[in-house]
């Protein structure tokens, strides 16, 4: 037998993956000379990789007797490297599948053991989203799948690749078959349509029926959910058809069935674009997906030096551009917008507030991505003139290099380099604050100003609401990731979670609010860092409201009777948890500061418990009492 084409099934974790962030942080290119955008070599993004590359028939020393030893081991020859767990009495054909697994050597995804569904979730995507590689979730029933679906809803917004797995109540009473009910809870516990409570965020969902469909069911949904635009598939699994023979089946190494290629722009619609783009006099680039991966970073950067484009990252959940790079131009697009003749909103679901800030109404506007139209969103009455249905990446590079031959005038690209350039610098010199002087009290824009002094090129900061980005210096893509646009809060804890699990050699800190980190789970966060070995800074902006609450009844109502309450009504979190002493019972550091002059102390000495003592830690920063919006 030749040793190179058989599959280790011994269960040791990949070492030779690489995460997503990691390789966005090679040192940066030298500038292409004027007028010229930077070079990119062509590379194969996380998922592009053919999957029946080294194809053989058989999975050498795997033979599984059961529907569950399948499910199992032919997950992890798909490349999942985790299962994300809940359990429950649907499990027990899977519990004794990975028993007998161990013994005999399989190779089988690492078990993470996640006490709350919606924080399990979380951490399958922070994963995800660092790597481009799906990982798989399994809860308990429909009562497991109802706890998740908050997170589930985030990630179809956000276009993140899980493979989520629930038991199904056992399908029949009489005892006859293995795995049958016994429990009294099988009865209360069964759907009419289990999959309907969240098929319309699934982009597909099926119910295994027999152990002769395992192999097809697994690939046929991880090629789903890796397919443009990739999303999260819900597979149901009976314990009956888990506990079912398998041994007479035949399975294959890899995948047989691939995900599909990506989309690509029509060629006539990519070159109308084209001409408007070379014809502009002011062009605008609005981004909040656009730093999704290392191609698509480079990609942005290269259309806005080629054709001196300024960029806007708004509601951004990547980062394509440096914060100084020349071309960025802040987080707001609405005062650039209405001088635009052409903008361009690149992956980006809400590109604009339709009140505020509309472009003129000569200006074109122009969607790209591989769902311009997000036609998974009820309503969504944003203007297009051109929708360019593609992958972003390559959809960009051919616009700007078309644009590039026809534009009249290169000395105008040059003097919109300047004047952008000029723009960028003077947006953040007006926007930046730092952290001279000291205020009388904490502010959410100071402590954004402190939380940029722990950043370097190892950090990857996980943000859900809090932080004031005009204060941030990031300048490598793969290091800041922000909630998805659904707002399902929750997820900053186990999204960092999952981003440290991806990027072990990496210092990861999660930014979050105090109502985020009640909806957090944080005693399931916190045990689930201590349990994996996973040393997370927490720092949370404590100004014990929802302020969005309250914020959105001031705008709708700005001299309403709720504006001139003292305690708005729904909005109060007091009296504050000590959420310092939460994490304590893990294992890890807590404090809780309120002066200023204590702030920058107790997160150096934070950060230093988490890169040193490999402890997770925890800073209470309480705030002011504000409503102001962030970033």
């Amino acid at each position: 037998m030749d040793p190179e084409r058989t599959l280790d099934l011994n269960p040791k974790p990949k070492a030779e993956t690489k995460p997503a962030a990691a390789k966005a942080e090679k040192p940066a290119e030298k500038p292409a000379p004027k007028g010229e955008a930077p070079k990119i070599e062509p590379t194969l993004g996380p998922q592009s990789k053919p999957e029946t590359q080294g194809f053989k028939p058989e999975i050498q020393g795997f033979k599984p007797e059961t529907a569950a030893d399948a499910w199992l081991g032919l997950m992890s020859a798909r490349g999942i490297d985790y299962l994300f767990a809940n359990g429950g009495t649907d499990f027990a054909p899977v519990v004794e599948a990975y028993a007998k697994g161990q013994k005999l050597g399989w190779r089988l995804p690492r078990i993470v053991i996640v006490p709350h569904e919606n924080m399990g979730v979380a951490m399958a995507h922070g994963y995800a989203m660092v790597t481009g590689k799906p990982q798989a979730m399994m809860v308990h029933v429909g009562v497991g799948t109802a706890n998740s679906i908050n997170g589930l809803i985030n990630a179809s917004r956000q276009n993140i690749p899980i493979l989520f797995t629930a038991g199904r109540t056992p399908l029949t009473e009489s005892g006859a078959l293995p795995a049958a009910r016994n429990n009294y809870i099988h009865w209360a516990q069964e759907h009419f349509d289990q999959g309907g409570m969240l098929r319309e965020f699934m982009k597909w969902d099926y119910e295994l029926r027999h152990a002769e469909q395992v192999e097809t069911v697994i690939d046929r949904a991880l090629a789903i959910a890796k397919s443009e635009p990739q999303g999260p598939v819900y597979v149901t699994l009976p314990r009956e058809v888990l506990a079912s023979d398998f041994s007479t089946q035949k399975h294959s190494a890899k995948t047989t069935i691939a995900p599909a290629s990506p989309p690509a722009a029509n060629a006539e619609a990519l070159e109308e674009a084209a001409k408007l783009l070379s014809a502009a006099h002011s062009p605008l680039l609005i981004t909040a997906n656009g730093g999704r991966n290392a191609e698509t970073s480079l990609a942005i950067e290269q259309l806005a030096h080629a054709m001196a484009v300024p960029v806007i990252h708004y509601r951004p959940r990547y980062l394509a551009l440096s914060t100084e790079h020349p071309m960025h131009c802040g987080w707001d697009p609405h005062a650039l917008l209405k001088e635009a003749d052409v903008v361009l909103v690149v992956d980006c679901d809400v590109p604009w507030i339709p009140k505020e800030g509309k472009p003129k109404a000569e200006a074109k506007i122009i969607h790209v991505g591989p769902d311009p139209l997000f036609a998974q969103y009820p309503l969504r009455g944003f203007r297009t003139d051109i929708a360019l249905t593609g992958a972003v990446a390559p959809t960009l590079q051919a616009l700007w290099r078309a644009a590039q031959k026809q534009a009249p005038s290169p000395k105008q690209i040059e003097e919109r380099r300047k004047a952008v350039t000029n723009l960028s610098a003077d947006i953040r010199k007006k926007a930046r604050g730092g952290m001279e002087p000291m205020p009388k009290a904490i502010t959410g824009k100071w402590l954004s100003a402190c939380m940029n002094k722990l950043l370097d090129d190892k950090t990857i900061l996980v943000n859900e609401y809090p932080t004031v980005l005009e204060e941030m210096v990031i300048k490598e893509p793969g290091r800041y990731f922000g909630n998805a646009s659904a707002g399902g809060l929750g997820w900053g804890m186990g999204a960092a979670l999952g981003a440290k699990l991806a990027s072990p050699d990496k210092t990861v800190i999660c930014a979050i609010g105090d109502g985020a980190y009640m909806f957090g789970n944080p005693t399931a966060a916190h045990y689930v860092s201590e349990s994996m070995h996973l040393p997370v800074l927490f720092i949370i902006a404590n100004n014990a409201r929802w302020a969005a609450v309250h914020r959105s009844t001031l705008s709708t109502y700005p001299k309403g009777f709720a504006s001139e309450a003292k305690q708005p009504p729904f909005a109060t979190l007091e009296p504050s948890p000590r959420f310092e002493h939460v994490i304590q019972a893990s294992g890890g550091h807590g404090e809780r500061v309120s002066e200023p002059k204590e702030l920058m102390p107790a997160l150096e000495r934070a950060l230093k418990i988490v890169k040193e003592e490999k402890r997770q830690a925890l800073v209470n920063v309480c705030l002011e009492v504000s409503y102001v919006k962030t970033s």
